[in-house]
């Protein structure tokens, strides 16, 4: 009977031990499949944001070149007015200045024709590289001006130095608001 005992506890030793091995083999296989999904998902998520940023690029730079033409077309029409404002002029240095600043517009507006959003990015380049100081300084001064436009029109919200009373609110009791009312116009 001992004999039996021991045959019977070597069965269930190799019996444990192959279940052993077969967790362990398939817990491998299971990390082999894991790392296989994740890269799958990793690149798919990569390809996926590649081709998102390519459209948004693609979008940007058609809607540029449809402002740069937008802005050509502008600028062709003042340097024409411009033209047309010093034909009608009499002779004199104000007349002279009229036909420089429309022969130099229009020479900005061929140059955005010809360029398109690309061609201004590039002299934008070319003059920092060329005159970083004066770059700097005309970008400042432009942004100064663009905060100081947007504020004057109402772009740019309520201004802090603004009274409180003097910006209209709505509230459920007054429909129309609190502001104050303009006097009619005395005939």
């Amino acid at each position: 009977m001992a004999q039996s005992d021991s045959d019977e506890g070597t069965t269930q030793g190799k019996a444990v031990a192959e279940v052993k091995d077969q967790a362990v083999d398939q817990a491998h296989e299971l990390k082999d499949t894991a790392v296989e999904h994740a890269t799958a998902v990793t690149q798919e998520a990569k390809e996926k944001a590649t081709n998102v940023a390519h459209d948004i690029r693609h979008e940007l730079e058609s809607q540029g070149e449809s402002q740069a033409k937008r802005l050509a077309t502008t600028l062709h029409e003042a340097g024409r007015q411009l033209h047309d404002m010093a034909d009608g002029a009499g002779p004199g240095p104000l007349t002279q200045v009229t036909r420089q600043l429309a022969d130099g517009t229009q020479r900005l507006a061929g140059r955005v024709d010809d360029g398109g959003i690309h061609g201004i990015g590039d002299e934008l380049r070319t003059f920092a590289r060329r005159q970083p100081v004066l770059f700097l300084a005309a970008a400042g001064t432009a942004g100064f001006l663009v905060t100081r436009m947007l504020r004057h029109t109402g772009g740019g919200g309520v201004d802090a130095n603004t009274p409180r009373d003097a910006v209209p609110s709505l509230s459920p009791a007054s429909p129309i608001g609190d502001a104050p009312l303009r006097p009619a116009a005395q005939p």
